[in-house]
């Protein structure tokens, strides 16, 4: 007997169903994304708005939002839907801000610099498919030649509001974005950080 995970109404099969159609640029797309998606948590649409992103459409900027509005944070801390925000020109996703700045209360300003500070060495370890390498693995992976894209560079800027970026050439990947934001709860968690605000610089470069 087939399971209720494993059918065909199962938002797997759902979604194997939707990137087919995504691929032949059916009109039923959406609808069939919106059917995996139902129930399945944050991880269908992290997985969703990657489809989008490699068919190179622009409907992955709102499945990223939603994907984060979705995805689990610590009590007191909150993600602004927009943050690393992908930028659609014409219906195509041609590149993502990654920079990402932290509002908090004058007295938890010294933690939460702290914590990005403390950030920075593993967010260079990320990889385009959202893994988080060890120093170990990392060093490894150098020496026998790596197989993925990592960011080329990564900065704190302490104030007046907080704020780390990374050099990652205006690549959009959706799975590295959830690894850098899951990287900073961890470290602003670890600082004591106890309110805060995370979201991508809502100036006029974002209109």
């Amino acid at each position: 007997m087939t399971s209720d995970a494993e059918g065909p109404h199962s938002s797997e099969t759902l979604f194997e169903t939707a990137r087919a159609a995504l691929a032949e640029g059916r009109d039923d797309v959406q609808e069939l994304f919106d059917r995996a998606a139902a129930g399945a948590g944050p991880e269908m649409l992290w997985r969703i708005t990657d489809a989008f992103v490699g068919a190179f459409d622009g409907r992955a900027a709102g499945w990223m939002s939603r994907a984060i509005e979705s995805s689990e944070v610590a009590e007191g801390i909150s993600v602004h839907p927009g943050t690393l925000r992908i930028v659609v020109d014409h219906g195509y996703p041609v590149h993502q801000f990654w920079d990402i700045e932290v509002r908090s209360s004058a007295e938890d300003r010294p933690a939460v610099v702290a914590a990005l500070n403390a950030a920075e060495p593993r967010l260079m370890r990320l990889t385009d498919d959202g893994r988080e390498l060890t120093a170990t693995e990392w060093e490894v992976a150098l020496e026998r030649g790596v197989d993925f894209y990592s960011p080329n560079y990564a900065a704190v800027e302490p104030g007046p509001v907080p704020r780390i970026w990374l050099d990652c050439k205006d690549a959009v990947m959706p799975f590295m974005s959830r690894a850098f934001i899951r990287v900073l709860l961890e470290e602003l968690c670890a600082a004591g950080v106890r309110q805060a605000v995370l979201g991508s610089d809502p100036g006029p470069r974002f209109q």
